[in-house]
């Protein structure tokens, strides 16, 4: 079994880049003349600076390199970048097809929780969804996960889901996302996982989640209702299918 609390191993490092550039993260091959370096950039919004901090803080001690977050206020922005040879060279060519993302065998090397955590970050969502009763009860449901995979064809989501349930044992599916752009009639891919799925996820990935304010928002539900996992192995037990938080007339 992987030592997971080791943050120095290759497995963490390389997870964490994998994570990332599968999420928000961009990258391409710099424009030198040897053509043997990799430009790696991460951008989101203000609203989440905290993690473009977290991001940067983890890329300057794994690469040993001094790492400048930019703040831009006029386009509500934040971010860094890191030039860099070697492995972070290997990784972008490892997804990166004619010039645009794809998930290929090498998400194996995605071996470390780290690396789906990045990716949750980045494009994860939880959904909350309510119950009504016929005596005016409402109910709140478990946490459901989704993962938005837009900029991947279908058989790179095939690939991530598989490598998920190899993981940690979480089922997810696929649910076409359907958008009407410029008169045209566009499908993007959606990753879902039901709440029992979820709850898998969960437990394997909410240690590594960065605990800054945006993110500890941004996950709120699934901190009240699943807890935050050591280890893999839930701390709290199974939470119920459904509580019940209000009542009406």
């Amino acid at each position: 079994m992987k030592d997971w609390n080791n943050l120095d191993s290759v497995s963490y490092k390389r997870s964490l880049v994998i994570g990332t550039l599968l999420g928000d993260a961009y990258s391409r091959m710099a424009p030198h003349k040897s053509r043997k370096k990799s430009e790696y950039f991460i951008c989101h919004s203000l609203k989440q600076a905290d993690l473009v901090e977290w991001k940067a803080k983890e890329i300057s001690r794994l690469y040993d390199k001094q790492i400048v977050v930019n703040y831009y206020p006029n386009y509500h922005k934040a971010s860094f970048s890191l030039t860099q040879g070697k492995r972070l060279r290997v990784i972008h060519n490892w997804f990166h097809w004619d010039s645009r993302k794809v998930i290929t065998e090498k998400i194996r090397f995605m071996d470390h929780p780290i690396g789906l955590a990045m990716l949750l970050c980045d494009d994860g969502s939880v959904r909350k969804r309510k119950k009504h009763h016929q005596d005016g009860t409402i109910y709140y449901l478990k946490p459901s996960i989704t993962i938005a995979t837009h900029s991947f064809d279908t058989e790179s989501v095939k690939k991530l889901l598989e490598h998920i349930e190899g993981l940690c044992g979480a089922k997810g599916y696929i649910n076409p996302e359907r958008r009407w752009q410029q008169g045209e009639l566009k499908v993007y891919n959606r990753i879902n996982f039901n709440s029992e799925n979820s709850q898998k996820l969960w437990s394997y990935v909410s240690r590594w989640i960065p605990k800054v304010p945006s993110m500890l928002s941004k996950f709120d539900y699934a901190i009240e209702r699943f807890g935050i996992s050591d280890n893999g192995k839930h701390p709290n037990g199974l939470a119920e299918d459904e509580e019940k938080v209000q009542t009406t007339n």
